[in-house]
């Protein structure tokens, strides 16, 4: 019986790929045939004759993974178990380590750590290489199983191997799981009279209402010109990406497209309503950990000469899941086709393509006509790279929250970093048997310094002073400032792009 069953499941799943194969020769649906009835041959003679006896079940279940598996890093067959786990994966409140993560090259990797998180703390960026979790090699598993081992109680410790491929080092680092809430928007404000900046950190449900009311809040305070940053957004949700895009552009403007092999696969997305500030001056920032909505969103503004984009190349993120349900609490999250700015470039970045290697097809904007480079991400206008953190600050920076919040204890105010409070922060390292040489520490002082104001700055005026400490040194930030100086218009930045890009 339960052998009948087992192939009773196999026969649903397939039949949609024996339904959809289409027209072809003969030969080609005969041999289809021929490995479907080897298929049931073999699990026959498995259940007949292997030395211990084995769920039936559970053996098409994990075939279907291996075949769903061998697909994309993205598409993915899941149990009701696993299909639980995704529902809540998308509600914006779990706990974890709070980070976002794909795969990249076989091998699980960090698209983006979510700020304030455990992740954050210690110091993990974009592109980092998770290598083993609580001692279990990551090569080859999916970003569901290893979701699943990242995951768990408030409280407890998972231990991660980290290599990190731009210093090519590796390191092992335990991290104190946390309840993971994620805020769309964890600071807005004005950077000078005329600049206002928002932090977008994810596209989740609600996420362009509020980033309307915060901008009109802006513009209330004299605000003409934008930044909008969205480094380390991993995306979220694509209408959410099409109402931020429609605030800034003319209704009906065509910001993004998917195609897959069906017709029913490709979509036109455009943008809807009034487009109230469609002549503010945009800078967008972007990086390495910028991936999905967050490219779709810088693509739109390059491609249709709408914004200045500043930072790094994009994550590449740009393919599209459609999750099938099935019997018994089963679904199959199956990419089904891929993102295309207006221009016509393909956001994703194939596994099979170095990370520089670019499309070879010239594309070009929208209204200006400028050429534009294709394939893998969203290359920007200016790039701005961001400050790595140094192999010693990366050692000691786990201490740097324990002392913040020690600091706070002892002192009723902060009056900003100074000698004192390094000299301070030095003895709590000696406190704590942190061992380092001067020379190591005076090498990368001004880093310290900067990240530990940061952390002080947070236990004091919470996630505002945070962002007000990181700013004043941010160099993407800075170039974004002297770029949108004396731009008032849409025209004006327009001319800017023409005459200096």
């Amino acid at each position: 019986m339960r052998l009948r069953k087992a192939l009773v499941l196999m026969t649903v799943v397939l039949l949609s790929i024996l339904l959809g194969y289409g027209i072809g020769v003969c030969k080609e649906r005969a041999s289809l045939r021929t490995m479907m009835q080897i298929y049931s041959n073999v699990l026959t003679y498995i259940q007949m004759f292997y030395v211990e006896e084995r769920n039936p079940s559970e053996l098409v279940e994990n075939s279907i993974k291996g075949m769903v598996g061998a697909l994309d890093p993205f598409s993915e067959f899941l149990n009701p178990e696993e299909s639980e786990e995704f529902s809540i994966a998308t509600t914006g409140k779990f706990g974890g380590i709070g980070a976002q993560i794909g795969i990249r090259d076989n091998w699980v990797t960090i698209i983006a750590p979510i700020e304030g998180t455990p992740a954050y703390r210690a110091g993990l960026i974009a592109g980092d290489r998770i290598v083993e979790i609580d001692g279990k090699s990551t090569e080859g598993m999916k970003v569901n199983d290893a979701v699943k081992l990242l995951r768990g109680e408030p409280g407890t410790v998972v231990r991660i191997k980290v290599y990190r491929p731009v210093s090519q080092k590796e390191f092992s680092i335990e991290l104190v799981r946390d309840t993971i809430f994620i805020d769309p928007i964890p600071y807005y404000g004005k950077l000078d009279e005329k600049t206002g900046y928002i932090r977008v950190s994810s596209f989740q449900n609600g996420l362009s209402k509020e980033f309307s009311a915060v901008l009109d809040t802006l513009r209330m305070r004299g605000v003409d010109r934008l930044i909008i940053d969205l480094r380390g957004n991993p995306g979220g949700l694509l209408n959410e990406a099409v109402n931020l895009l429609s605030l800034f552009f003319e209704p009906g403007t065509l910001v993004v497209f998917t195609k897959g092999r069906t017709p029913d696969n490709n979509f036109e997305y455009r943008t809807i309503g009034e487009g109230k500030y469609r002549e503010v001056p945009v800078v967008v920032l972007v990086d390495k950990g910028s991936a999905s909505a967050s490219e779709i969103v810088a693509g739109a503004f390059q491609d249709w000469d709408r914004g200045i984009i500043v930072g790094d190349t994009t994550f590449g993120k740009g393919s599209v899941q459609r999750v099938f349900k099935l019997q018994e609490g089963y679904e199959l999250k199956l990419t089904t086709a891929k993102y295309y700015t207006p221009s016509g470039r393909c956001i994703h970045k194939s596994e099979k393509v170095d990370s520089l290697e670019k499309d070879a097809i010239t594309y070009y904007t929208k209204v200006l006509k400028k050429p534009l480079k294709g394939g893998g991400g969203i290359s920007p206008h200016i790039t701005v790279k961001q400050e790595l953190i140094s192999n010693f600050t990366q050692e000691i920076y786990p201490h740097f929250f324990s002392f913040a919040v020690e600091y706070k204890s002892k002192n009723k105010v902060y009056q900003g970093m100074n000698s004192t409070v390094i000299s301070e922060f030095k003895e709590y390292l000696k406190r704590n048997n942190v061992k380092y040489s001067d020379e190591d520490f005076e090498k990368n002082l001004g880093q310290i310094r900067r990240l530990l104001d940061a952390e002080i700055s947070e236990k004091y005026q919470g996630t505002k002073g945070r962002y007000a400490s990181l700013l004043k040194d941010d160099l993407a930030v800075k170039r974004a400032q002297e770029i949108l100086k004396g731009l008032k218009s849409l025209k004006d930045l327009r001319d800017f792009i023409s005459s200096k890009l």
